[in-house]
């Protein structure tokens, strides 16, 4: 009995482990470069400066919601 007990008490404090509360947790890159303009293009050139830009696989891109409106000016680059 008390080995399973050990076993469960094991099992429980490293599912612990695991948890996160999310509160200290930072944005993720593709919030970041969905934030704004400069952001996105920051983002764009960033990754086409990567060391290994060649030889990695395509990134994927549908998380990152180009900042746009209908009412404002285009975006000076």
């Amino acid at each position: 009995m008390k080995k399973i007990l050990w076993s469960f008490g094991a099992a429980l404090a490293l599912a612990a482990c695991g948890h996160n509360s999310g509160s200290s947790e930072a944005p993720s890159e593709d919030a970041v470069a969905s934030g704004s303009v400069a952001a996105l293009i920051a983002f764009g050139e960033a990754q086409i400066a990567r060391a290994d830009a060649d030889a990695i696989e395509p990134r994927e891109l549908a998380g990152i919601v180009p900042p746009v409106s209908d009412v404002d000016e285009p975006a000076v680059i």
